[in-house]
C-alpha cells in the first residue's frame, strides 16, 4: 500500500549529483532504489523500531505496484 505523505522519485539525490533509475534485466528496481525508499519508510515512522525486514518489503511491494501501474 503506497503512503500518500511520502513521495516516490524516480531519481535518486547522491553527493549533489543525480543518478538515473536503474533496472536490472527482470525489470525490477535496483536495491539502491528498495534501499532509498525503504529508508524513506523508516524515516516517516519518525525512525521507531527496528523493522527493516518488513520496511525493505513494503518498499519492494511499493515500488512494484509503481511499475505495474503504468
Amino acid at each position: 500500500m503506497l503512503n500518500p505523505n511520502v513521495k516516490v522519485s524516480q531519481t535518486t539525490e547522491l553527493s549533489g549529483q543525480q543518478e538515473t533509475r536503474k533496472k536490472d534485466r527482470a525489470g525490477t528496481f535496483s536495491q539502491e532504489e528498495i534501499r532509498t525508499r525503504a529508508y524513506q519508510i523508516y524515516e516517516f515512522r519518525n525512525r521507531n523500531g527496528n523493522l527493516a525486514d518488513q520496511d525493505w518489503s513494503q518498499a519492494e511491494a511499493e515500488l512494484m505496484e509503481l511499475l505495474h501501474a503504468k
